[in-house]
C-alpha cells in the first residue's frame, strides 16, 4: 500500500513537471486560437445582415448575375439568393482578401439548387491560378443540402494566399440558387504549424546558427575552462588567488554592463554580424573555471604523481588523467553552457543585423507581433527549439548521474 501511494505521488509530480511542456505541444497542434479557445471552424459569411450593400462589398458578380438577401435558411434566418439567367455561365465570387487554407480540411456550406444543371466551386490564389471542384447535383434540389469541399489533395494553387472563392452555375432556364453559412473547417490536431515554422521565416537557418554556436562554445569551454581550472587547482604561481578572485568577481557583473565594451571590441575587430562575435567571447566562462577547479581539487593527487613517475608530461596528464576523471563535472558544465548559449537573446540581437546570422531566440522573438500573437505558430516554434536542449541532456545525463552517485558510494 505504501509503495502504491509513493508511486502515485511520484506520478502526480511527473505530470505537474511535464504540464508546461504538454500544454506547449498541445497548443502547437491547434489550427487557430489558443489552449483556452480552440478554433476548429471559421465563418466566411453567413449573410446575417439587412444591408445588401455590405454584402456586395464582399461579393463580386459576373455576367450580370443578380443577388439579394431572403428570409430562408436551414440554420439561421436568411441566406444569399442568386438569380441565374438561362443558357449563361454565371458566377458569384466571395472575396476573401488573403486567406490561408493550408490548415483547413475544406470548405462547408449549405445550398439549395433547384433547376441547376451545372455547379462548380473555384478557388483563386494571389497569382491568379484557379482550381475548380465540380459539385454533383442529386437528391431533392428544392431542399437545403450541406456541401463539403475537401482541400486535402489540392496542389495546383497556393493555399496560403487565397483571394476569392467563386461559385459558377449553368442552367438551361431561369433559376434561383440559395447559399448560406460558408465556413472553413480546420484540421485538429494538425502538424502543419511545425511545417510552417520550419519552411518560413528562415527558421532552418536560425537553428543551424544556434547549433553551430552552442556546440563550438561547449567544446571551447570543455578544453579551455578545464585547462585554466587545472592550473588554478594544481599549479602554484604568483597572484594565483588574486586572479581567481577576479574570475569569481566577473560572475557577479550583469551581462548588460559588459555588452557595450564587447560590442566596441567586436566592431574594432570587424566581427559584427559574424560567427566570431557570437562564439569567441564565450569559449571560456568563469562558471566553468570555478566548477572544474572545485572538482579537480577533490581528485586524488597521487594519480598525477604516478603519471609523472611513468614519464608523462603536464599535457598528457591533463588529457589522459584529469579529463577522464572530470567527466561528471564536464557534463554538468557542458549542458549548462549549451542551454545558456542556446537561450541567449540579448547578445545575438545586438551583435547581428542580418537574417542569415540570427539565432533561434531572435527568430522566435520575431514571431511575436505588436498587437497579435499567433499562439499555435509560436508554440510550434518553441517546441522545435526545445528539442536540441532535450537531446543535449540525454547525451550528458549518464555522466551527470554518475557524478551524483559517485559521492554516495564508499570505496
Amino acid at each position: 500500500m505504501k509503495r502504491f501511494i509513493f508511486l502515485f505521488f511520484m506520478f502526480i509530480l511527473l505530470i505537474i513537471s511535464l504540464f508546461p511542456l504538454l500544454t506547449m505541444f498541445f497548443t502547437a497542434i491547434v489550427p487557430q486560437g489558443n489552449l483556452n479557445n480552440i478554433v476548429t471552424e471559421k465563418f466566411l459569411n453567413d449573410f446575417e445582415t439587412k444591408y445588401i450593400r455590405y454584402i456586395k462589398r464582399k461579393i463580386k458578380t459576373y455576367n450580370g448575375t443578380k443577388i439579394s438577401i431572403v428570409k430562408d435558411s436551414p440554420v439561421s434566418t436568411q441566406s444569399l439568393k442568386i438569380e441565374i439567367s438561362p443558357e449563361k455561365n454565371q458566377k458569384v465570387a466571395l472575396l476573401t482578401g488573403d486567406l490561408d487554407l493550408r490548415i483547413s480540411k475544406g470548405i462547408e456550406l449549405y445550398a439549395k439548387l433547384p433547376d441547376i444543371d451545372d455547379f462548380n466551386i473555384e478557388f483563386y490564389d494571389i497569382d491568379g491560378n484557379s482550381y475548380s471542384f465540380p459539385i454533383e447535383i442529386n437528391g431533392d434540389l428544392n431542399k437545403w443540402d450541406k456541401i463539403f469541399i475537401s482541400l486535402t489533395n489540392v496542389k495546383k494553387i497556393d493555399l496560403k494566399h487565397i483571394t476569392k472563392i467563386a461559385f459558377s452555375f449553368y442552367s438551361k432556364k431561369s433559376a434561383y440558387i440559395y447559399i448560406d453559412d460558408i465556413k472553413i473547417k480546420y484540421k485538429f490536431p494538425t502538424l502543419m504549424n511545425f511545417v510552417i515554422v520550419w519552411k518560413e521565416n528562415n527558421f532552418g537557418r536560425y537553428m543551424f546558427n544556434s547549433l553551430l554556436i552552442a556546440i563550438l562554445v561547449v567544446l571551447g569551454n570543455i578544453i579551455f575552462s578545464t585547462t585554466v581550472a587545472y592550473a588554478f587547482a594544481r599549479r602554484e604561481f604568483f597572484g594565483k588567488n588574486f586572479l581567481f578572485l577576479i574570475v569569481l568577481a566577473t560572475m557577479m557583473i550583469p551581462p548588460q554592463v559588459t555588452i557595450i565594451p564587447i560590442f566596441i571590441l567586436m566592431k574594432n575587430f570587424g566581427w559584427i554580424d559574424t560567427y566570431y562575435s557570437l562564439i569567441i567571447p564565450f569559449l571560456v566562462t568563469p562558471f566553468g573555471i570555478f566548477l572544474l577547479k572545485q572538482y579537480i581539487e577533490q581528485l586524488p593527487i597521487e594519480l598525477e604523481q604516478a603519471a609523472y613517475v611513468d614519464g608523462a608530461n603536464t599535457f598528457q596528464i591533463l588529457f589522459h588523467v584529469i579529463f577522464p576523471l572530470s567527466k561528471p563535472a564536464i557534463a554538468v558544465m557542458g549542458i549548462n553552457t549549451f542551454i545558456t548559449s542556446w537561450n541567449m537573446l540579448f547578445y545575438p540581437l545586438v551583435m547581428t543585423s542580418s537574417k542569415n546570422m540570427r539565432t533561434v531566440q531572435v527568430g522566435l522573438a520575431l514571431f511575436q507581433k505588436f498587437n497579435q500573437v499567433d499562439w499555435p505558430i509560436l508554440m510550434a516554434a518553441s517546441s522545435i527549439i526545445g528539442i536540441p536542449v532535450i537531446i543535449a541532456f540525454l547525451i550528458f545525463q549518464k555522466h551527470i548521474i554518475s557524478g551524483i552517485t559517485q559521492g554516495a558510494v564508499k570505496g
